[in-house]
């Protein structure tokens, strides 16, 4: 039923060589992950809209709901398959991963903390032309959360790291 259904969506009558088919999955991959920021940008593009208009569009929520839903689709079908699933050969190998993990959710962690005070601290407010107020007690909760999501992100990842020595 798979391959009925994706040849049926690409237009094709007969079935495609592997090679064909492995460049059309490519193809589609990439678009499904553009479509995904696409509707992200219309949802944040929406919400300002509803802030800016003090009102609530029924789009907003179904372009949340539509964007977890495929996320949380996307993630059950790669953690099903354990594709997400990174191999170790060597105890050196698994040093420089863990390196990296560390490395790149610090980053986020960081990035996250930023971007959350910067949209909810100041962003939203000027949208919804409410007064800004700078406040350490901001800056502070927003470091915390961006703390623990980098440590969690960084268990999270950790825990896909597999030891094969």
């Amino acid at each position: 039923m798979k391959n009925q259904i994706f040849n049926h969506f690409i237009g094709a009558i007969d079935a495609r060589d592997e090679y064909q088919q492995q460049e059309i999955y490519k193809e589609l991959a990439f678009t499904g992950i553009l479509l995904y920021y696409v509707t992200m940008a219309l949802m944040m593009i929406s919400l300002i809209n509803d802030l800016v208009l003090q009102t609530v569009s029924i789009m907003t929520p179904i372009l949340l709901v539509v964007n977890i839903g495929y996320s949380v689709l996307i993630m059950k079908r790669l953690n099903r398959k354990e594709w997400l699933a990174t191999d170790c050969a060597t105890p050196e190998e698994y040093k420089v991963n863990v390196r990296r993990l560390k490395r790149s959710n610090t980053f986020g962690g960081i990035s996250w903390g930023l971007m959350m005070l910067l949209w909810m601290e100041y962003l939203m407010p000027l949208i919804s032309r409410e007064e800004i107020n700078f406040s350490w007690i901001g800056v502070t909760i927003w470091g915390i959360g961006g703390v623990l999501f980098g440590v969690a992100m960084y268990f999270v990842s950790k825990s896909k790291l597999e030891k094969h020595y």
